[in-house]
């Protein structure tokens, strides 16, 4: 895990924002679910070993934005950003709404599917605080828009 910061964490460097995740206990599997702030895109993986898990969120997001097909730049520079991480709580009722609904869902998508394919089936679901959009469809949205970047004249 990241260290656990001390106060407010610091802001989010990503596109896709802040990732909130869950333990779930479906059947015998222990999943962890963690879903994007921004877009509510949600990613599955084993839970076990807790010790490498934010590397394997990083791997488990690449995975997800690559099949959906997002251009490779715009993934690494993804990617990139999400190096870094820290642990802290939420209390964002919009992200725990969706986890909960996800969760819902869940069992009846496990069925066998490799857990990628479970993610990208719960990403085509209709989600109310983006606008009854699907996470899918906002995150190509949102890693599709063009790169704004700020850059400060010198003084003549």
């Amino acid at each position: 895990m990241g260290p656990r910061a001390e106060g407010a964490p610091p802001k989010s460097t990503t596109c896709l924002g802040d990732w909130s995740a869950n333990l779930l206990i479906v059947g015998r599997q222990q999943l962890v679910l963690a879903v994007s702030n921004v877009t509510l895109l949600p990613v599955l993986l084993p839970a076990a070993p807790f010790k490498t898990l934010p590397s394997r969120v990083h791997q488990a997001v690449g995975a997800i934005l690559h099949a959906l097909a997002i251009d490779p730049k715009r993934v690494a520079t993804e990617l990139s950003a999400m190096r870094e991480s820290f642990v802290a709580s939420t209390n964002d009722r919009r992200v725990l709404g969706s986890m909960n609904d996800f969760d819902r869902m869940l069992g009846s998508y496990l069925d066998g599917r490799a857990l990628l394919d479970v993610a990208l089936h719960l990403a085509e679901a209709p989600c109310g605080p983006i606008g009854m959009a699907s996470p899918n469809d906002e995150t190509v949205k949102v890693l599709s828009a063009p790169f704004l970047r700020l850059v400060e004249r010198e003084a003549r």
